[in-house]
């Protein structure tokens, strides 16, 4: 299998901690000729990263779509648990950090400073920050004490507020909350994280 990524994009980042963390021999390339290029349309037609192409070919994109084939196709070891209620935490807990971080901080880029658009994603933003502060639990990662699917999405995520957000606000956002600082500590300790970590900062926010 090959996954089209960017070591910069913060959609395909979750998909390489689960690569990583699942030690998957999956190949790891950039788009032929950039996100878009004719070349990269031709194999996918919605021009985004990450896509992955299956063993047979078919073309599978959007990054929770891929993490979720991959937890399927690789269940060892896993990254959701086998309690209906707690993997319906672990995906909530993923959309937060999809939705309300990263969603956020991709729009934040491209909007105007001091923009009423910029004041409404900085909102949106900071309220997914204190939902995670009240449902983060207060263990090594997201949900307990094992590597989940939701920290393959929340630790990048987290990881890119300084970068992005912090300088429109001047001030530390991630400080201001004492879970979620203590989270962005802890689960960086787990190699998969760390690694995808060390690729962003090696890339431009």
């Amino acid at each position: 299998m090959r996954l089209y990524s960017k070591n910069s994009s913060p959609f395909s980042a979750p998909v390489r901690v689960v690569i990583y963390a699942k030690n998957l021999d999956i190949e790891i390339v950039a788009p032929p000729g950039g996100v878009r290029s004719t070349q990269y349309h031709a194999i996918n037609p919605l021009g985004t990263i990450p896509c992955l192409i299956l063993e047979d070919g078919a073309r599978l994109p959007e990054s929770s779509a891929i993490m979720e084939y991959l937890e399927e196709k690789f269940p060892t070891p896993p990254l959701l648990p086998g309690n209906p209620e707690a993997r319906a935490r672990i995906r909530m807990l993923q959309r937060i950090g999809e939705l309300h971080l990263t969603a956020q901080m991709v729009a934040l880029k491209i909007a105007p400073a001091q923009s009423e658009e910029s004041a409404v994603r900085l909102t949106r933003l900071v309220r997914g920050l204190s939902a995670l502060q009240n449902i983060l639990s207060g263990e090594n990662f997201a949900a307990g004490p094992e590597l989940t699917l939701a920290d393959c999405q929340l630790a990048p995520a987290l990881f890119r507020v300084p970068r992005i957000v912090e300088p429109l606000m001047h001030r530390d956002l991630i400080g201001a909350y004492p879970t979620v600082a203590r989270y962005v500590e802890t689960s960086r300790t787990h190699p998969a994280i760390a690694r995808v970590l060390d690729e962003l900062v090696a890339t431009p926010a």
